[in-house]
């Protein structure tokens, strides 16, 4: 083995020289990579191949990449570099930190291992293994994946991020966390484009949302097979497919669904059905309006019906509503007012006390009924005025043959929380995700 200690100005001479007419008598243009500083070179053989071991505040070069460390091993004929301690490979903007790194001089790639990370100034990856090629400004990180910047964090398994379209793509136990409306959405596989501010998240998707200004902690979960999010002038999230939603005291089921991140509207279409309390409702689309986090209008279009368990004690009673619209209206987060207009129809059950006492059968134009406690208080009928009272001797066990056109009592309503079978490590880290944001 031969040795040879250069002062630092020899030394980029030497590689210079060496470099230089090997790669001309080859036939290609040289990458020379140039040795900036050292505080020792020793040259010496390994397997056949010259390698030069480059100790002490190493800085190399090769025409905008430069690379920092305590050491390394240059490979001469192949242009592999290994470097330790301290790593830093910087190409303009972008900089890649790691313990230990493999730069390749040919294909002007860089590896890190150990604890990775790379930043360009917008974006922060970091990992446990990553590789950054600088000619196709594209980075490949595996293992604990997270990506930051101003607004989110990003974890899962792996990470393919391209800089010059900002376009990442992460699979694995992916976990977004967008920091400023308390959101976390997890699933399987993530693309976000941020040029367009879209995100789109596949293989069991779901958002959950977090209030916790009230007294006690408000959530929102919302599930289904494709959730995308659009992060323009009106920030929204839309569930398309077998669409699920949680919320304290309310919950839907539909095939889209588009919920305003400012939380205070969400409109569901295809077939959609919300259940509220004890009230059902579907019709051909349902648009949900919040104030203050609290539920405070439910419109529904085309072919509406609401169903509600009349009374506990009497689980066959359903009031039972139908119309071509149908608005319902919440105060202090109880049902206030139910309006029905365009072929209104109502069944409802009527009591003396807690005694059941027949029912009332309506029809008109227009059917506003008012709520008190749960139950119907008042019941007015607008335009074309039909009604029926049944006595409770002809009620008592026949409700089944009170019932409006197209009733349907679901069984099918969503319950908190819904994990779907073999998710129990996305729940754990779903459940590390809402204490963060606790």
């Amino acid at each position: 083995m031969n040795r040879l200690a250069l002062r630092t100005i020899g030394v980029a001479s030497a590689i210079l020289l060496f470099t230089a007419p090997l790669f001309r008598a080859m036939g290609q243009e040289p990458k020379v990579v140039v040795l900036e500083n050292a505080d020792n070179l020793i040259g010496r053989s390994i397997d056949g191949q010259e390698v030069r071991e480059l100790v002490g505040s190493v800085r190399m070069a090769q025409e905008n990449v430069r690379l920092f460390c305590d050491s390394a091993l240059q490979f001469v004929l192949s242009g592999k570099i290994v470097l330790s301690g301290h790593v830093i490979v910087r190409e303009d903007s972008v900089t890649l930190y790691a313990p230990r790194a493999n730069y390749y001089r040919d294909e002007r790639r860089a590896e890190g291992f150990g604890g990775v990370r790379l930043d360009d100034g917008r974006t922060v990856l970091t990992a446990e293994e990553g590789e950054y090629f600088i000619e196709e400004r594209t980075a490949y990180f595996r293992n604990r994946v997270t990506v930051r910047d101003s607004l989110s964090t990003v974890t899962g398994d792996s990470l393919t991020y391209f800089r010059d379209g900002q376009r990442s793509v992460v699979t694995g136990n992916v976990i977004v966390r967008h920091h400023p409306d308390r959101t976390v959405i997890t699933g399987g596989h993530l693309v976000h484009d941020a040029p367009l501010g879209y995100s789109l998240m596949t293989r069991d998707p779901m958002l959950v949302q977090i209030d916790s200004s009230s007294a006690s902690t408000d959530t929102l979960t919302v599930r289904s097979l494709r959730m995308e999010a659009l992060n323009d002038s009106l920030r929204r999230f839309v569930a398309t497919d077998s669409v699920r939603i949680v919320r304290r005291g309310l919950a839907a089921l539909g095939g889209r669904a588009v919920y305003f991140a400012g939380g205070d509207s969400m409109h569901l279409r295809r077939s959609p059905v919300v259940w509220y309390d004890r009230t059902q409702i579907n019709g051909d689309s349902i648009d949900i309006y919040l104030r203050g986090k609290a539920l405070f209008r439910v419109d529904v279009i085309g072919d509406a019906v609401a169903i509600s368990q009349s009374d506990s004690a009497y689980p066959a009673r359903f009031d039972q509503l139908r119309g071509g619209r149908l608005h319902m209206h919440f105060a202090d987060k109880a049902l206030n007012s139910i309006d029905v207009i365009d072929r209104a129809i109502s069944i409802y059950y009527v009591y003396d006390d807690s005694a059941g006492n027949g029912l009332n059968t309506a029809s008109g134009d227009r059917i506003v009924l008012s709520f008190q406690e749960g139950r119907v208080r008042t019941v007015r009928v607008y335009g074309g005025v039909e009604g029926q009272y049944v006595p409770e001797n002809l009620v008592a066990g026949r409700e089944a043959d009170f019932k409006i056109p197209g009733f349907v009592w679901r069984t099918d309503r969503p319950q908190m929380p819904f994990w779907s079978p073999g998710s129990v490590p996305a729940q754990r880290n779903l459940q590390r995700s809402i204490q963060v944001h606790e």
